[in-house]
């Protein structure tokens, strides 16, 4: 009777031999999941040792891929390098953000290990030390993991993404905290009072500051979105009035060895906004256009007429208001905005304003929690009554 056939994955009689002073060597044949048979080889300073070998790889083993650069073989580091060769689209300044993560949480930490040794609960121990120094560093980390663990899962090294069960970090439920009338009256006079205080000879820092904050507040646009506007993209005479925001700036050292510059384009390319203005801001771009240089000029310079860093403004911002308002930043005006909208038009026309993809960004981050229940009265009343 013929003998039966190795089924795919299934490997032979594992022999041991001493082959040197101290040193044996376990071989057997496996055939693998393309059909083919193979002899596969592991060395131990015992023969248990050696058939332990061989049983470990043989219950973890892949089938090789001849034109594969990952392998089981292949460490963290050079995972990690393959990957990010693999993300020709990305921005040179979310490529630089991955690469000092690794540098500082990866290389030397868990770049010597190879695919296999970075288990989930491995993983989720050097997340949760990251996270106790920085949830958005242990955040940022994980996304690169998460990628790299993909490509292993695409070469068929791996069968699952192990990092996909750890714990996410930074995920809470709408955590924003929107200006009240009240408190967003105080910042507006707190801006004035810094331009307008008495000061020496030189330029007067926050010179521009109190219109930045108007039309970050009468429109939602990220604080580097309304820094990356010129007077082309501005339309005070339109019926109602409009900009259109197309692009970005990136500021001093967002991209390594680059300086200020507007980029054309907005965050994760997506389309030109267009965004109705409130009287607030068609005032406050009014008082600007009277220094206007050109159509293609920016329309916040610095006191050369070029492009304005956000980080000028932030600092500006932070010396002028009272310690009770320090919480405030560029960024706190983008989610006063989604939920005033949110409140008087629904959040569908927040998610709108903002300009993002997808309702649950604009709810998950944007929008301040609701702590008071919506009037239902008539509708339980009428529940009640069996209506």
């Amino acid at each position: 009777m013929p003998r039966q056939r190795m089924a795919p994955g299934e490997w032979g009689k594992i022999t041991v031999k001493q082959t040197g002073p101290g040193l044996f060597t376990a071989y057997t044949y496996v055939r693998d999941e393309d059909g083919e048979r193979r002899k596969v080889e592991r060395i131990g300073t015992s023969k248990e040792s050696a058939r332990r070998n061989m049983l470990r790889h043989l219950k973890s083993r892949t089938t090789p891929l001849s034109d594969a650069v990952i392998t089981d073989r292949t460490t963290l580091a050079e995972l990690f390098s393959v990957w990010l060769a693999t993300k020709s689209k990305l921005k040179r300044q979310s490529r630089d953000v991955y690469q000092q993560a690794w540098n500082r949480h990866g290389r030397k930490q868990i770049g010597a290990l190879r695919i296999r040794e970075l288990p989930t609960s491995r993983a989720e121990r050097h997340l949760s030390t990251i996270a106790a120094g920085s949830e958005s560093n242990a955040k940022t980390f994980r996304v690169v993991l998460l990628g790299m663990f993909a490509l292993a899962v695409r070469y068929d090294v791996l069968a699952v993404n192990p990092i996909r069960e750890t714990s996410r970090t930074g995920g809470k439920q709408s955590g924003a905290r929107a200006l009240t009338p009240d408190e967003f009256a105080r910042v507006r006079r707190a801006v004035r009072a810094y331009r307008d205080r008495e000061k020496g000879f030189g330029p007067r820092p926050g010179r521009q500051l109190p219109e930045f904050v108007d039309v970050l507040v009468s429109t939602g646009c990220r604080p580097n979105e309304v820094l990356s506007l010129r007077w082309s993209d501005v339309d005070l005479l339109a019926d109602p009035p409009t900009i259109t925001v197309s692009g970005t700036m990136i500021d001093h050292g967002a991209i390594k060895g680059e300086a200020l510059h507007r980029q054309d384009e907005r965050k994760g390319r997506a389309p030109a906004h267009t965004v109705i203005l409130p009287a607030l801001a068609v005032e406050a771009l009014t008082i600007l256009f009277g220094n206007a240089a050109g159509s293609d000029s920016p329309v916040f310079t610095n006191r050369d007429g070029g492009w304005m860093s956000l980080a000028n403004l932030r600092r500006s911002l932070r010396a002028a208001l009272p310690a009770e308002l320090a919480w405030v930043t560029p960024r706190s005006f983008r989610p006063t905005v989604a939920t005033v909208v949110r409140d008087e038009l629904g959040a569908a026309e927040a998610q709108a304003q903002l300009s993002h993809a997808k309702l649950a960004t604009t709810e998950r981050h944007y929008l301040e929690r609701r702590t008071i229940g919506p009037d239902a009265r008539n509708a339980l009343d009428r529940f009640t009554k069996g209506k």
